[in-house]
């Protein structure tokens, strides 16, 4: 077995894509070092269009990712991208099985980051540890908390817990939303006040829930939140927090 063959093993390639060339940044392999993968795809190969119709390939755009570090070596993929002219004449650049679009980081790459920020490690520390700016992370992060908010049901909803807590030194308030059933947050707002209850409210409203739905609602019964509670749930019955624990 060659080592393009073990390569593509290593990083999952499904057909057509494999490994055409493996190259190190320098001749002593040092510590240093950098991996670069090239991957390609066999002469002649037609990609599928958003209509199912296999298309042959336009022309091809290099492209490359940062993957995770092979042992102590850097690695980046790199990659002649194809472009297929499309059966509605189109031309439209193929999404590969390594990573999304738009990203400069493999799948791989972004599952470790977000692994590592999962486990409350600080976002500079991770860019520190995979030797990348800390705005990447925090892009990378963004974009995967915001597909997440996008794709949560809140349609089931009907007790929910309001709670604040001090989101940093110098008493900077966040609000809670959480579905107590399933004892779950969904989701978060600045500040403390009656306006945190209507922010909620219209988180529900996005999602196509009426406000009516909640029947349920437990938090502090601090004189804002009851304000809040009654204008953003008008229908719900407010209970203290710390009765319903």
């Amino acid at each position: 077995m060659n080592s393009e063959i073990l390569f593509s093993q290593a990083l999952g390639l499904p057909s057509p894509w494999q490994v055409e060339d493996i190259r190190f940044s320098n001749d002593n392999i040092s510590a240093e070092s950098e991996l670069h993968i090239y991957l390609g795809f066999e002469s002649g190969e037609q990609f599928i269009d958003e209509s199912g119709a296999l298309c042959p390939v336009h022309d091809t755009v290099d492209r490359k990712w940062q993957h995770l570090n092979f042992f102590e070596h850097s690695c980046l993929l790199h990659c002649a991208v194809p472009r297929i002219k499309t059966t509605d004449g189109k031309v439209r650049t193929v999404e590969v099985p390594w990573a999304r679009p738009g990203s400069g980081f493999t799948l791989l790459f972004e599952a470790m980051a977000l692994a590592m920020i999962e486990r409350e490690m600080p976002v500079n520390r991770v860019a520190e540890m995979l030797k990348v700016n800390p705005q990447r992370i925090w892009t990378v992060f963004n974009h995967w908390i915001g597909k997440a908010k996008a794709a949560d049901d809140v349609s089931s909803i009907t007790q929910l817990g309001i709670d604040e807590t001090s989101s940093k030194k110098g008493h900077k308030y966040v609000t809670l939303g959480v579905d107590l059933e399933e004892s779950r947050v969904i989701f978060v707002t600045e500040g403390k006040g009656k306006a945190t209850l209507h922010n909620i409210q219209k988180h529900f409203e996005d999602k196509g829930v009426e406000k009516e739905q909640v029947e349920q609602i437990s938090m502090d019964l601090s004189p804002s939140f009851i304000a809040g509670a009654s204008e953003a749930f008008p229908d719900a019955l407010i209970n203290s927090m710390s009765s319903n624990s």
